[in-house]
């Protein structure tokens, strides 16, 4: 399975980092053949363009990195957003996956330090293939995210 791993870039700090890749650390652990087309390297407002331009040897611009982002949710079969704090670039990603022609369901974890404030991303999943998870710990993630597996009938994660 492809994973699409949205996770807060621009306003990220290394504590939510450090959330972010043990809940990455847990997938992986409980999963070792998951793809993880975005990288399963959390990224801080630092360190995500670097590895942008490490990754796919381009400069980084709004383009490139649009471009690169797009044709990876095109291509993976499942998205997992760690939200910590506000992303309209996540918010950008999440309307061009649900308003494709199929799209692809999504597992949203917002930290609870960083509620859903704004209207049109609340309720997704009365219309979408959306699972919501409040979270203050990795922990409260995989436990979300196994739910969502089993929704979806992606994955069966034992061990998490």
């Amino acid at each position: 399975m492809k994973l699409f791993i949205r996770q807060s870039f621009t306003q990220a700090d290394e504590k939510q980092q450090l959330i972010i890749q043990k809940a990455l650390d847990g997938i992986v652990k409980a999963h070792p053949d998951v793809e993880f087309i975005t990288g399963n390297k959390a990224l801080n407002k630092n360190s995500f363009k670097g590895e942008f331009e490490k990754l796919t040897n381009l400069d980084f611009t709004a383009k490139a990195f649009r471009e690169h982002r797009l044709n990876l949710i095109d291509q993976c079969d499942a998205m997992i957003f760690i939200r910590t704090s506000m992303s309209e670039s996540g918010s950008y990603e999440l309307a061009y996956n649900i308003h494709s022609n199929s799209p692809k369901p999504v597992f949203y974890a917002y930290w609870i330090d960083s509620p859903i404030n704004t209207t049109l991303l609340r309720e997704l999943d009365q219309d979408y293939p959306v699972v919501y998870k409040e979270f203050s710990t990795a922990s409260d993630i995989y436990s979300g995210i196994k739910t969502f597996f089993e929704k979806f009938n992606l994955l069966v994660l034992e061990n998490i």
